[in-house]
C-alpha cells in the first residue's frame, strides 16, 4: 500500500517490523542500518521524523537512546492507543498539514485507520522504505544543522511546559516573553521570502505564489509597503517567519506566516499594527484573524534596539572575515559597508570548497608553476586560488580556526604541495574507506581518490606545534594589522559520527596555542564562554545554535571597535609624520639651494 502525492515535511514511523525486525515487547529486535541512515539522511534535509508505536514508551525510548537516534524524534507517540486520533493531534499540535505528512507502518489496518481521520495523509507499507530517499517528494531542502529538528523540538518543550503550567493560553505566552521584529531590508532576505511565500499555506492569507524574479520587482517597487517579521521567546529563535507586501490601494497582496508561530497570535498582531487592511484573495486558513484578541504578551522591539540582530562596525576600517560556517552564519548580523568575506562554498560537483586553511595561506605567498598545476588539477580546490586576505586591502582580519582544526592533510610526494581535506579521522588515501562514503562527499569521483592514493600521503590534522608556527607567521606576515582569531568549543558529545569521535580533546589542544598568543595586535574570542553545553551545538561541536551567533558577533563587534582607537590613532599619526617630513622636505630643498 502507497499514497504519497505531496511534498513531505514529517515521517511519523511505526517501530515493529517497519523501522526495525521484530518486536520489541519480545526483546528480539534486528536494527535496520538503512533505516538509520535514512533518518540521519531526511534530518539534513530538513524533514522531521516522529513515532507512533504500541509499545511501552521507557522501553522503547531506552532503545532509541542506546541505538543513539532518540533526539532525531520529535513530538513521539508511543502507547497502546488507536493510532488514527494519536496522529490526527500531532499534526494539528505541530501545526502542520496531513497532506504534508508520511506514515509508514506494517499494519494495513493502521494506515486506514489514520487515512479515516485525515483522508489527505501519505502512507506506505515498510517494503517502499528502499524508494523515499529518491522520491521527489521528499527531496526537502538542506539543513545540515538541523535548524528545523531544533525548532519542532522548542515546540515539543513549549507545549509540555504548558499541559505542566495549567496556565490560560494569554498568560503562558505571557510567560514565554515573545518578541517580534519587522525589517524592510527585504531583498537581503529575498530567498528566505521567497520560500515562505512558494511554502507557507496554513497561515498564508494570499497564497498569491509568484516567481522569485516578480517577488524581488515587487519589493522593489516603492509603492509597495512590505516587511519580514521575526520572531523569538525563551524557548528559541523562529527565525524569518512573516512577510508582509502592502501596496498603494491598502491592499494586502502577500501576508503570510510560518506554522512554526502558530498559536502565538503573530499574524493577528501585525495584521492589528498595520491597521486591518484589505486583503485581496483572501484563503482558508487554520487561523482566523482577531484583532480584538490581547496582544499584552507581544513585545514588540523596537527599531533602536534591532541592533539584537544587527550588529553595527565602526565604518572607519575595513574589516575582512575568514571562516567556515560560523562566520557564515555570524556575517548576517554584521553591518558595515566595508565588510569583505570569504567563506566555504560548494562547486558544481556538490563538494565544499575551503580555502581557509593555515597551509594553504602559506603555501599561498610562494605559489609556484608546479603547485599552480596541482591546484587546478584537485577538484575540491578552485581552480584558480585567489585568497583575499593577501588581495584584499584590509585592517581588521577575523578568522575562524576551525578548518585548521578539523581537516585531515595530505602531502604530495613528489613536489611536497600539502592539501587540506576532509576529516582528520579518515585517511582518504587507504580504498577499504571509498565503501564509507559519508553524504557530503556522495559525489567525490573515484578518480579523484585514486589520485590521493597513488600521489599523496596522509599526515593526519595539523599538531599543536605546526598550527602554532602556522599562526605565528600569519601574525608576523601582517605587523601593520589587526587579527582577531575564534577558536573552537570544547562540547563533548556522545553518539556522533565516527570522525567526529573525541573532537573536545582535538579541540582543547588546538585552543591552548591561541590561549598563549601574546601580541598588542590580536585578541581573541572564546567561543568556550557562550557554546557551555550540549543544548549550545547542533550536530557537531562546531555548528552552533543560531543564538550562538549573535552572541559571537556581539563579541566580535565589542573587539574590532576596541581595535579601531588604535587605527584611528595609527591615522593620526601617520598624518603628523607625513607634515613633518614635508617639512624636513622644503628644509632640504631650501638648504640644497643655497
Amino acid at each position: 500500500m502507497i499514497k504519497i502525492d505531496s511534498k513531505i515535511k514529517l515521517v511519523i514511523w511505526d517501530l515493529d517490523e517497519t523501522f526495525w525486525e521484530g518486536t520489541i515487547s519480545e526483546e528480539n529486535i534486528g536494527i535496520i542500518n538503512y533505516n538509520i541512515k535514512l533518518l540521519e539522511d531526511l534530518t539534513n534535509r530538513g524533514i522531521v521524523n516522529s513515532i507512533c508505536s504500541k509499545n511501552n514508551y521507557e522501553q522503547v525510548k531506552n532503545k532509541l537512546i542506546e541505538i543513539g537516534i532518540w533526539d532525531f524524534f520529535v513530538f513521539p507517540q508511543i502507547s497502546w492507543d488507536p493510532k488514527g486520533k494519536i496522529i490526527d493531534d500531532m499534526i494539528s499540535s505541530m501545526g502542520l498539514r496531513a497532506q504534508n505528512v508520511l506514515f509508514i507502518d506494517d499494519n494495513v489496518m493502521n494506515l486506514n485507520e489514520a487515512l479515516f481521520f485525515n483522508s489527505d495523509l501519505n502512507v506506505c507499507t515498510p517494503d517502499f522504505i528502499s524508494n523515499l530517499a529518491t522520491n521527489a517528494y521528499l527531496n526537502g531542502k538542506e539543513d545540515l544543522s538541523h535548524n528545523r529538528l531544533k525548532q519542532y523540538k522548542n515546540l515539543e518543550k513549549k507545549q509540555i511546559e504548558f499541559k505542566k503550567s495549567k496556565l490560560s493560553n494569554v498568560d503562558f505566552l505571557r510567560e514565554s516573553e515573545i518578541k517580534v521584529n519587522i525589517f524592510k531590508n527585504c531583498l537581503d532576505e529575498l530567498d528566505r521570502i521567497h520560500e515562505l511565500v512558494e511554502r507557507t499555506n496554513q497561515l498564508n492569507y494570499t497564497k498569491n505564489r509568484v516567481s522569485k524574479a516578480e517577488l524581488r520587482d515587487q519589493i522593489k517597487d516603492q509603492a509597495n509597503e512590505t516587511g519580514y517579521v521575526r520572531v523569538n521567546d525563551k524557548y528559541g529563535d523562529y527565525g524569518i517567519s512573516g512577510f508582509y507586501l502592502k501596496n498603494n490601494k491598502n491592499e494586502l497582496i502577500h501576508f503570510l506566516f510560518s506554522c512554526r508561530t502558530m498559536n502565538m497570535y503573530v499574524e493577528s498582531w501585525l495584521y492589528k499594527e498595520l491597521n486591518s487592511p484589505i486583503i485581496k484573495n483572501k484563503t482558508n486558513v487554520a487561523l482566523e484573524l482577531n484583532v480584538n484578541q490581547d496582544f499584552s504578551f507581544i513585545n514588540a522591539v523596537s527599531k533602536s534596539n534591532q541592533e539584537e540582530y544587527i550588529r553595527n562596525l565602526k565604518d572607519n576600517y575595513k574589516v575582512l572575515l575568514i571562516g567556515g560556517c560560523d562566520l557564515d552564519q555570524v556575517a548576517f548580523y554584521l553591518n558595515s559597508k566595508n565588510l569583505r568575506t570569504e567563506f566555504n562554498f560548494v562547486n558544481n560537483l556538490n563538494l565544499d570548497v575551503r580555502t581557509d586553511h593555515t597551509f594553504l595561506f602559506r603555501q599561498y605567498e610562494e605559489l609556484t608553476e608546479e603547485f599552480k598545476r596541482e591546484i587546478e588539477d584537485l577538484i575540491v580546490l578552485p581552480e584558480k586560488l585567489e585568497l583575499k586576505i593577501f588581495e584584499e586591502n584590509w585592517d581588521v582580519l577575523v578568522y575562524s580556526c576551525l578548518t585548521d582544526y578539523s581537516r585531515g592533510l595530505y602531502k604530495n610526494k613528489k613536489n611536497g604541495f600539502i592539501l587540506p581535506f576532509d576529516s582528520l579521522n579518515i585517511d582518504w588515501t587507504d580504498n577499504n574507506n571509498w565503501r564509507l562514503l559519508p553524504k557530503h562527499l556522495e559525489s567525490l569521483p573515484l578518480d579523484f581518490l585514486k589520485k590521493l592514493s597513488n600521489e599523496y600521503e596522509f599526515l593526519g590534522g595539523i599538531t599543536p606545534i605546526l598550527f602554532k608556527e602556522n599562526i605565528e607567521w600569519l601574525i608576523n606576515k601582517f605587523p601593520n594589522r589587526y587579527i582577531v582569531f575564534i577558536n573552537g568549543s570544547e562540547i563533548n558529545l556522545e553518539n556522533v559520527n565516527f570522525w567526529e569521535k573525541n573532537m573536545h580533546l582535538r579541540h582543547k589542544d588546538l585552543n591552548k596555542v591561541i590561549d598563549e598568543l601574546d601580541s598588542k595586535n590580536v585578541k581573541f574570542i572564546d567561543v568556550r564562554k557562550f557554546v557551555e553545553n550540549k543544548d549550545d551545538v547542533t550536530d557537531n561541536i562546531r555548528h552552533y545554535v543560531k543564538q550562538k551567533y549573535k552572541v559571537m558577533s556581539d563579541n566580535i563587534v565589542l573587539t574590532i571597535n576596541t581595535f579601531g582607537l588604535n587605527i584611528k590613532k595609527e591615522t593620526d599619526l601617520n598624518i603628523y609624520l607625513k607634515k613633518i617630513k614635508k617639512k624636513i622636505n622644503k628644509v632640504s630643498n631650501k638648504i640644497n639651494k643655497l
